[in-house]
């Protein structure tokens, strides 16, 4: 498929380019070791007072925070950078190459140049994740742990289509940096429980509004035996319905667009 060979195309020169400064692969790692700890110590001075939170143990707990980080960092070193070189295209008038590419423009918004030190920040969290669920103490099976990490994916797709629609804006605003703030947001209340908000907060808010549930509390309830196949069917809903809110807001983005001359 044309898309795929050109990803691992553009993973390739963004590699060869990241190669050339060794040194940001050491300062990402220290700084995502760092960040990681910082959770930790968090999370054993919290617990240190109390037994569960919202019915999360401490374990549970660094689970969740672990996908969190892993699914935000993912983000950041495949898609983030590449948004962001798309709402600058519309500004400066350079989205206009994007239009006469053969290439489907969400394909073109969303992939492009890879951050391979942001990509190695995702390894800290990944191992507390995997340390704090074996002492869970759970057997989570094969199928059960394929799964969690599709909907990882499915998150990971909801908080790319999420930004698309958001970053949409630009057609309209140009200036749109203030937007992430929200994306900040976003991923501080992901690393909660859902079990802290009101149904109607969760439903009306977090879920349909601002997707903060479906990137890791989803993944790791199912992965925890925590929520069954309705949790997987909600993932895939709004997945599908972020998805083709993005889709349309870039379509009606350009209907708007001027071009770099207008």
């Amino acid at each position: 498929m044309r898309e795929i060979r050109i990803f691992f195309m553009q993973a390739k020169l963004s590699l060869m380019a990241a190669s050339i400064f060794r040194a940001n692969f050491i300062l990402m790692l220290i700084q995502s070791i760092i960040n990681t700890l910082l959770h930790v110590a968090c999370m054993n001075f919290i617990y240190g007072s109390v037994e569960e939170i919202g019915g999360w143990s401490r374990e549970e707990m660094l689970v969740l925070i672990g996908t969190s980080m892993v699914v935000n960092q993912l983000f950041r070193a495949f898609v983030n950078g590449n948004q962001l070189r798309f709402v600058e295209g519309i500004a400066n008038g350079s989205f206009d190459h994007m239009l006469l590419r053969p290439v489907g423009i969400l394909y073109q918004i969303n992939t492009g140049k890879v951050d391979f030190s942001t990509l190695l920040s995702a390894f800290c969290p990944a191992v507390i994740l995997a340390v704090n669920l074996e002492r869970l103490g759970r057997s989570v099976s094969l199928w059960r742990f394929l799964l969690y990490l599709l909907l990882c994916l499915m998150g990971l797709a909801i908080l790319s289509a999420f930004m698309v629609c958001l970053y949409s804006l630009a057609f309209r605003f140009v200036r749109v940096s203030g937007l992430n703030n929200i994306y900040y947001i976003l991923m501080n209340i992901s690393e909660k429980p859902q079990e802290l908000f009101s149904r109607r907060l969760f439903l009306g808010c977090f879920l349909f509004a601002i997707p903060a549930i479906p990137i890791a509390n989803i993944p790791v309830r199912v992965m925890l035996g925590r929520t069954g196949p309705g949790g997987v069917l909600l993932q895939m809903a709004v997945c599908a319905l972020f998805l083709y809110g993005a889709k349309r807001s870039v379509e009606a983005g350009i209907r708007r667009y001027a071009g770099g001359g207008g």
